[in-house]
């Protein structure tokens, strides 16, 4: 007589319920004996061959083992063994760094010789990875091969193609070129300064760039940083100077600590960028590292500090000044006619008189003692062609 399923799974539930019982009169472990005794017969070898596909982390387990274990287990072991391997991944990332870093003392390249000429032939020496020594070191090393100057200066970089095309003057490439540039300034990467290219070009080396508009927009300013930082990347990508500089003012959200509140912010900023790249322009010069970012931070303090201080000073002089204006002498009134002293009045002398009526006589008005206002000439000239001075 043929069983359907459902015959077979109640007897089936029958036998396990009967050596789960059996198990827990020997005091045994009633789930695993139970698998261990029916596990075989439960999952086929097409079965555990699916799922060994399925499960690659199985290829180290005995056909056994996967057979007496319930599919729970078998994925909180999966489970577990993905974050193992995630965690060695991790480790694996910072131990071959870590090699990398060391292998770099004795993984020493050599560069054959060849053409190159910044534009058409590219040597394959430009496509070498990253210094990875100090940033300081990078431009001391640079220092002692270029020397006092830089290479040649061109304005043809592709800086179109990055979105900051246009933004740099014809003298702002001129002087980006020359590390130990003393006339360098933020205003020549302004986009409002472009149309003064022509004029810093005539005006040569020793030229003022008082042709260069003013910054007055914290925008605008914030515009001109990012184009000399990029363009400083393309023709010097070893100088990190630019990079520490910007980053010091996102860092201080361009200084808004000191600044907020105040009038003028960006042509503070801009006298402020000028003073760095002209520390750093003498620094190149002495063969002396850039200023880093955190030393950035002392020298806008004492940037900001004689600002403030030379502030105070110009405000207390003016008010002193105001001071002695309004304390000067006033001149009492006299009966004289100013008018007549002046050349406009036509009356005849002693028909002369004020608005009121009072009589005013024509007399040489001129002081020559200012400190003494009432002590006037009192002559029977007239003051604009006796006194040419008066």
């Amino acid at each position: 007589m043929a069983l359907d399923e459902e015959d077979l799974a109640s007897i089936a539930g029958e036998a396990l319920d009967y050596l789960q019982d059996e198990q827990a009169r020997s005091g045994g472990n009633s789930r695993g004996s139970l698998i261990t005794a029916l596990g075989a017969s439960v999952m086929s070898d097409g079965d555990l061959e699916s799922l060994r596909k399925r499960l690659p982390f199985l290829a180290d387990f005995s056909d056994d083992f996967i057979r007496t274990r319930p599919m729970d287990s078998i994925l909180k072991i999966e489970t577990t063994s993905l974050k193992i391997k995630q965690m060695e991944q991790a480790r694996d990332h910072e131990d071959r760094l870590a090699m990398n870093k060391l292998a770099l003392e004795s993984s020493v390249n050599t560069i054959p010789a060849g053409q190159d000429n910044r534009w058409s032939i590219l040597h394959k020496g430009r496509f070498l990875p990253g210094a990875a020594c100090s940033a300081a070191k990078g431009w001391l090393s640079a220092r002692a091969h270029l020397g006092l100057g830089g290479p040649a200066a061109i304005g043809s970089y592709d800086m179109a193609a990055v979105g900051m095309g246009g933004f740099v003057t014809s003298k702002g490439w001129m002087e980006l070129h020359n590390p130990g540039s003393s006339r360098m300034s933020l205003r020549m990467f302004s986009i409002n300064n472009c149309g003064s290219r022509a004029a810093g070009a005539r005006g040569g080396p020793d030229s003022k760039d008082c042709d260069l508009e003013e910054i007055m927009e914290i925008g605008e300013f914030k515009l001109a940083v990012r184009a000399m930082r990029v363009a400083a990347g393309f023709c010097m990508p070893w100088n990190q100077s630019f990079v520490a500089l910007e980053n010091f003012l996102l860092q201080t959200e361009f200084c808004q600590k000191d600044l907020a509140g105040t009038d003028r912010q960006a042509r503070i900023l801009t006298q402020f960028v000028d003073y760095v790249l002209g520390e750093n322009g003498k620094r190149w010069r002495d063969s002396e590292p850039f200023i880093d970012t955190g030393a950035l931070r002392g020298a806008w303090a004492a940037f900001y500090g004689a600002r403030t201080h030379a502030a105070i000073k110009r405000t207390r002089e003016d008010v002193g000044g105001a001071k002695k204006k309004r304390e000067a002498p006033r001149r009492q009134w006299i009966d004289v006619c100013f008018a007549w002293n002046s050349g406009k009045c036509l009356k005849a002398a002693g028909t002369c008189t004020s608005k009121s009526g009072t009589p005013l006589r024509h007399v040489c008005n001129h002081v020559a003692d200012r400190s003494k206002p009432d002590m006037y000439c009192g002559k029977d000239h007239a003051c604009h062609s006796f006194h040419k001075n008066g």
